[in-house]
């Protein structure tokens, strides 16, 4: 190890010191109230954050491979770090409204928060498979504690058990994939595994080779929720605390993603020539089934649920079509989509915690009935994230899918980009039924404690974001394209 590598992970070591700090101060400096974690766990996401922007605008910050290739610090996993920064800000952001409501607090969501996105940094970063699984043990164990983390709930214990339990189900693929691949190639770093099948292509046609890659890919599909590998999300997210599940829905999907592709582009001889139709099957049977049950759906938890496993679909048609060359439009759509997806997703889930109360999380679609009277702002801030979720602009919303399925048909997969667009089309319905019932429907409920201004500020925050990234796409569009020619550059 060296001062070089220190210094590219700085980001993650900021975050790491600051869950430490979080749990010294919640230790030694009890107060009433949380502010104070609030205000440490801020700082230090701030510290990540300037070390990520001094990283990406600083030609002479060391960047490239760290610790002996166990690590690709790029703008890649600088891009997917900034994301990360973001989710996790704005989830303390709502988180600490939320749990201030609790008769226990629960200090522990900061730094827990804090731990599961380093995590989710190394997953990012990670050129080497064994560095790959601690990063994501490393997000998983912090939520699956998050997910239980009100104790006194039946169903906060029952989504930490269930996420848990499937967890360590998809780790037990993950790993044996790895043994296979390893067993085949003779090296664990994925750069080097290419390598290994461009010299010699018959490993890309040996059967064990064929079943780790298969093995890793079902891993990280029950992480990113493909069908048939989703049956924890809706459960999970209904179950866990709001901020928590916007959280989830966000980070673990964006990191997953960011694994899945360098895991692909790794792979690109095995996953486009022998897996490339169970890919497609994957996507298009995730899309279908996500959106439709999305539909039947009364609680905006359990249809954010099933809208992320169709967003899951979405996003793989753009894994598939940056394949071989993730240089194009495809892998900077893939990227783009993640981080607006995490600013919509966040600020959606923030309106449960918006209309909810001590022991009682409103999450029904008729509780947010005339919520255009009670507070205009919000609402309108809950509108821009179910246009841009739907893809209609001008939001960013519309980019990302626009970036995807263009890519798509450019690749040759017309048949996917049109199944894909029809499946966006049909999202609609659901999406404008909770902008129909927050505007058009009498209200149900009284108006809210004087509590929402932190998380109402939050969502507006998110929902300006996203209609300048849609007016303007430009300038993120322009880190996204960075971001995939630094994973094709890296192999």
């Amino acid at each position: 190890m060296s001062w070089t590598d220190v210094q590219m992970i700085a980001p993650m070591i900021w975050l790491t010191l600051g869950g430490v700090a979080v749990l010294l101060v919640d230790a030694f400096w009890r107060r009433e109230g949380q502010g104070h974690l609030t205000a440490t766990s801020v700082i230090f996401l701030a510290l990540s954050a300037m070390s990520i922007v001094g990283q990406m605008t600083n030609t002479t910050a060391p960047t490239g491979s760290a610790f002996g290739g166990a690590l690709v610090i790029d703008q890649f996993a600088n891009f997917f770090n900034l994301t990360f920064v973001l989710v996790a800000f704005l989830s303390i952001a709502t988180g600490a409204v939320y749990f201030a409501r609790e008769q226990k607090p629960l200090p522990e969501f900061f730094p827990l928060v804090l731990f599961a996105t380093v995590g989710m940094m190394v997953m990012a970063a990670a050129n080497d498979l064994i560095t790959l699984f601690v990063g994501l043990e490393t997000m998983s164990i912090s939520l699956y504690v998050l997910a239980a983390i009100q104790r006194h709930s039946l169903f906060s214990n029952e989504a930490g058990f269930k996420y848990l339990i499937l967890g360590a189900f998809s780790s037990a693929f993950l790993l044996y994939g790895m043994s296979l691949l390893y067993g085949t190639t003779q090296t664990l770093q994925l750069d080097q595994m290419l390598q290994q099948v461009r010299l010699d292509g018959e490993i890309a046609t040996q059967p064990l080779f064929l079943a780790g890659w298969t093995f890793l890919l079902i891993g990280l599909a029950f992480k990113v929720a493909l069908v048939p590998f989703h049956m924890w999300t809706p459960d999970v997210y209904d179950g866990s605390p709001a901020p928590v599940a916007g959280f989830m829905a966000a980070g673990v999907k964006a990191a997953s993603f960011a694994a899945l592709l360098r895991v692909a582009w790794a792979g690109t001889p095995t996953f486009l020539d022998t897996l490339g139709p169970l890919l497609v099957g994957l996507a298009i049977v995730t899309m279908l089934f996500g959106n439709l049950v999305a539909i039947a759906q009364t609680n905006l938890k359990r249809m954010l649920a099933y809208s992320a496993i169709a967003h899951a679909g979405y996003l793989l048609v753009g894994v598939i079509a940056s394949q071989p060359r993730p240089d194009d439009g495809a892998a900077q759509g893939v990227l783009f989509y993640l981080l607006t997806y995490g600013l919509m997703n966040v600020g959606a889930f923030a309106l449960v915690t918006l209309v909810s109360r001590r022991d009682e999380e409103l999450a029904e679609l008729g509780g947010f009935a005339g919520l255009a009277k009670r507070n205009p702002v919000v609402a309108a801030a809950m509108t821009v994230f179910m246009l841009s979720l739907a893809g209609i602009p001008p939001t960013a919303g519309f980019w990302g899918k626009l970036y995807i399925f263009k890519a798509a048909v450019g690749e040759g997969f017309v048949t996917l980009a049109v199944i894909a667009m029809l499946n966006s089309a049909l999202a609609m319905f659901y999406y404008l039924r909770v902008v129909v019932v927050m505007y058009m429907r009498e209200p149900q409920h009284e108006a809210y404690d004087g509590e929402s201004v932190q998380v109402g500020a939050a969502m507006t925050a998110a929902a300006v974001a996203l209609l300048y990234f849609g007016l303007i796409p430009g300038p993120l569009a322009e880190l996204a394209r960075q971001g995939a020619t630094a994973l094709a550059a890296a192999f």
